[in-house]
């Protein structure tokens, strides 16, 4: 329920709310934002809130052993996002380290030095500080990068992100092989390609913008849906303007999941252009509505695309590869067309259920090695 939640949130929802239904008690501890309440139970979760981001270690550090005499927890997940929280100093039960994806490198295009710094280097030393917990990642490229910064690959497992179909009105099929509307824009006058993330710089928006532009040259006609909110959104109307593109890039903000869907459904492409990604839920949405995506050839993407297959993967950056991506895909229906069905039956092979029980299994395993030291 936080403003600025992404896919990481999604699939801390999505996998625990099933948790819950399957038995178990869950508690949620996060930070909180303006309007929220402090406890509340959701889906099945119950949410406690406190403090902000930027001192949430020491949110942490203050209330986790209160949590566990409160709930007497037997496993304890930290969510490592960029910092860790070192949950395994505050109770002595079984920890299990969830990870969506190393930034490295990329923290740099996206925060200041000093913070981005601290992130970067907290990283490197994650080895130092948890030298026995078992971690989960939701793809084999993050499962790499723990690897090579000195995690032994026994104690990762792989679990991926799940995807279901989206609920609205247009998509009642599921089979992989009803994609008939996949080559055309169904319901749009206008054809579009879709960018869908919270606009951050990390998300590669203004490779995205470039190389609309150098493709929009030969093909003015076709518009680019920029859906989502984010600290950058402010910025784009004059960048838009400067480059004679006003018209073309339509700026919705961020719209109601219903709304979400239409968009993808009567998209040509879906253009997800980070620089780093954990997997990319959106990808998955994209494929479930038979919609093939064009993607930065970076851990995650590369994974849940699959080049020639499911979508075209470009070098990470490199706006004229993007954009003769997106003529390839523009220019060549059959081609979209296969690209589209070969996403669905890709997206078909993954469930939130499968992931959630494989996390549980995992979390019965933790429990039974006993505490981590």
């Amino acid at each position: 329920m936080h403003p600025a939640a992404g896919g990481a949130e999604k699939h801390l929802h999505r996998i625990f709310s099933k948790i819950v239904e399957m038995g178990h008690t869950v508690v949620l501890f996060t930070t909180s934002f303006p309007g929220a309440k402090e406890r509340e139970v959701v889906d099945g979760i119950q949410v406690i809130r406190k403090g902000g981001d930027l001192m949430f270690q020491l949110t942490v550090a203050l209330n986790l052993k209160k949590l566990d005499r409160e709930f007497n927890f037997d496993v304890v997940v930290e969510d490592l996002n960029k910092l860790p929280v070192f949950a395994h100093w505050f109770v002595r039960k079984p920890l299990l380290v969830q990870m969506h994806h190393l930034w490295r490198g990329s923290i740099f295009s996206e925060a200041f030095f000093p913070i981005a710094f601290m992130v970067w280097f907290f990283e490197r030393i994650i080895p130092f500080f948890y030298r026995t917990q078992p971690f989960v990642v939701v793809s084999p490229s993050t499962q790499k990068e723990l690897a090579e910064i000195g995690i032994d690959e026994s104690r990762i497992s792989v679990i991926y992100n799940g995807s279901e179909m989206p609920k609205v009105a247009e998509c009642t099929t599921s089979a992989a092989d009803s994609c008939e509307n996949a080559a055309s824009p169904a319901t749009s006058a206008t054809p579009y390609f879709i960018w869908l993330s919270r606009v951050h710089r990390y998300k590669g928006i203004w490779t995205a913008l470039e190389a609309f532009e150098i493709f929009s040259k030969k093909h003015p006609e076709v518009q680019l849906k920029i859906v989502g909110g984010g600290p950058l959104l402010k910025k784009l109307p004059a960048w838009i303007k400067s480059h004679g593109l006003e018209g073309k890039v339509d700026l919705t903000g961020f719209v109601p999941a219903a709304r979400k869907y239409e968009l993808l459904s009567s998209s040509l492409a879906l253009l997800q252009t980070s620089y780093k990604e954990g997997w990319g839920l959106t990808v998955m949405e994209a494929a479930q509505l038979c919609k093939t995506t064009i993607a930065s050839d970076v851990p995650g993407l590369c994974d849940s695309v699959r080049d020639g297959e499911t979508g075209i993967l470009f070098p990470s950056g490199d706006a004229a590869a993007c954009a003769s991506a997106m003529e390839k895909i523009y220019d060549d229906a059959e081609l979209r067309a296969n690209l589209g069905r070969g996403a669905k039956r890709y997206a078909l092979s993954f469930s939130w259920e499968k992931s959630a029980r494989e996390t549980l299994e995992l979390l019965e395993r933790t429990v039974e090695g006993g505490v981590r030291k």
